[in-house]
């Protein structure tokens, strides 16, 4: 650990943290994006943290249903969360 703390091995990552901060217009801790689209900044409630992810979480899971046609000669399976065409 000590020598992660003296070194610059991650240095690029740091640097690349920080520009992506100001890109954001973050000028202070804590803060949080979920997503790289929703933000709150300062201390939280945890209701609002809650909050935060379950709206990027609900934004990112809609998933557009597709119908899966098949020839004939080939098979669509369903199991689960997934459906595979063969």
């Amino acid at each position: 650990m000590q020598a992660v703390l003296d070194g610059d091995a991650h240095a690029d990552a740091v640097r690349a943290d920080e520009q992506q901060a100001a890109r954001y217009g973050i000028t202070g801790v804590p803060f949080f994006v979920a997503d790289g689209k929703y933000a709150v900044s300062g201390a939280q409630p945890p209701e609002a943290l809650l909050q935060l992810l379950q709206r990027a979480y609900d934004e990112r899971s809609q998933l557009t249903p597709v119908a899966v046609m098949t020839d004939g000669t080939s098979e669509a399976s369903c199991d689960g969360d997934s459906c595979a065409a063969g």
